[in-house]
């Protein structure tokens, strides 16, 4: 089988941490963080500390929010981590997520990305869903949340090839977490 085209075996989506209402003058591409984001994303950061979660590759939409939500995300992550900054994560669609997922040839792939992408890649990915994780991604997919795939997908077109085994909001991780 061409490993170039196999799909890893997890993926992790998150969405970016709560930001900052655009200002005039601000670009949406440049909207930073909030408080509230801050603290989120650094509750996400310590379930992923805690549980060892390690992706091999991390990719992150290069817009302001997304960069510093993968800024306080990699503080749980090892050194090693590879990060790439994306801009086209920033504007494209569910299928370019997909795509850069299923080109990455890791076994283990982060991406840090928008609304709505992120929600239609989790929906695409789904084939089957942990009963709670599904009836909380009907519900929206929250900010700063963090979904869990494991996929056993070995083609480039792996929409309907993963499980979804959890969802993760801040408040449901600041729960869970002795953060």
């Amino acid at each position: 089988m061409n490993d170039a085209i196999r799909f890893p075996k997890t993926v992790y989506l998150l969405r970016h941490a709560h930001a900052a209402w655009a200002r005039p003058g601000l670009r949406d591409f440049d909207r930073p963080l909030d408080q509230r984001g801050e603290a989120d994303a650094s509750v996400i950061a310590s379930v992923i500390r805690e549980r060892g979660i390690a992706p091999e590759l991390v990719l992150c939409s290069s817009a302001v929010r997304c960069n510093q939500t993968c800024d306080i995300i990699s503080s749980a992550l090892p050194p090693d981590t590879d990060i790439r900054l994306l801009e086209s994560l920033y504007s494209n669609d569910y299928h370019h997520y997909i795509k850069q997922i299923a080109d990455s040839r890791a076994q283990s792939v982060m991406i840090i990305g928008h609304n709505p992408m992120i929600e239609d890649t989790a929906i695409a990915l789904a084939f089957t869903a942990d009963e709670k994780a599904a009836r909380r991604l009907q519900k929206g997919f929250p900010t700063a949340g963090l979904a869990i795939f494991e996929t056993n997908r070995s083609e480039a077109n792996a929409e309907n090839g993963g499980r979804l085994s959890e969802l993760l909001s801040p408040k449901k991780a600041s729960k869970l977490t002795n953060h």
